[in-house]
């Protein structure tokens, strides 16, 4: 991937086409912004076309461009790809959604858990909120993006973490791993530390995050607020990320 930019805007230099063009602006801006480890205003408008709007695209191409424009979808579906083995960033937080999570919820005080490189960190700070990031920083070891930090990460497990700061309002996860049951671990932990505060994972339903009990056996808040807040959220590629409110235990 590290030709990925220089792939898609020589392509977009081929096209003399709106659409494509507006979506290589889009994620030129998105790398922009994590070169200069800031968050986007708002959520990506949605990257790539439907096999439906290909056709159309490459009814309007020359015959030796029409492969070219299957390249350029390709390249477009996989920003979240590029993102993470450059930035160790698969989950792109912004400033509108993070507002939401402080204004709908009413919280002041928040504490990310498994929060690798912190971007969600940084920008619930960035709109106000005292915001604790912690990981065990395990996989930044062996990573080279393991040094790229949006902001100060301590060294916590999501068990420890949350036993470590029982006042906080809101615990919140992006993107836990499907391969283990760390996130079973950590909503015990809540459960039995701090289970008057929120809970919020930040992932794919029984997708590319969490792991496959947590889906089939934690319950989930469906709350007015949430939905706003999810509003907010929309997803650029095909993988359908939204935030989850663990339910508390009655």
């Amino acid at each position: 991937m590290t030709d990925y930019l220089k792939k898609i805007n020589q392509l977009d230099a081929q096209f003399d086409n709106p659409l494509i063009h507006n979506q290589i602006k889009e994620v030129n801006q998105i790398d922009r912004y994590m070169k200069e480890k800031k968050i986007l205003p708002t959520a990506p408008r949605r990257l790539g076309f439907y096999p439906n709007e290909v056709e159309k695209l490459e009814s309007c191409m020359p015959r030796q461009q029409k492969g070219n424009i299957k390249i350029a979808n390709q390249l477009l579906n996989s920003l979240r790809q590029y993102i993470s083995i450059n930035y160790g960033v698969w989950s792109l937080p912004n400033l509108e959604t993070a507002k939401l999570i402080k204004e709908q919820f009413k919280i002041s005080y928040v504490l990310e858990i498994m929060a690798g490189n912190a971007y969600w960190s940084k920008a619930l700070t960035e709109v106000g909120l005292k915001t604790i990031a912690t990981d065990s920083l395990e996989w930044s070891k062996t990573s080279r993006t393991g040094s790229k930090q949006a902001t100060k990460v301590l060294n916590l497990a999501a068990p420890e973490a949350i036993r470590a700061f029982p006042d906080v309002q809101l615990v919140i996860c992006a993107w836990a791993p499907n391969f283990d049951e760390s996130d079973l671990s950590a909503i015990e932990a809540w459960q039995k530390y701090n289970p008057s505060s929120r809970l919020l994972f930040i992932g794919e339903k029984n997708g590319v995050t969490n792991s496959a009990t947590f889906w089939h056996q934690i319950h989930f808040t469906h709350s007015p607020e949430l939905q706003t807040i999810n509003h907010s959220f929309t997803s650029f590629d095909f993988i359908e990320e939204q935030i989850f409110e663990i339910k508390h235990e009655i």
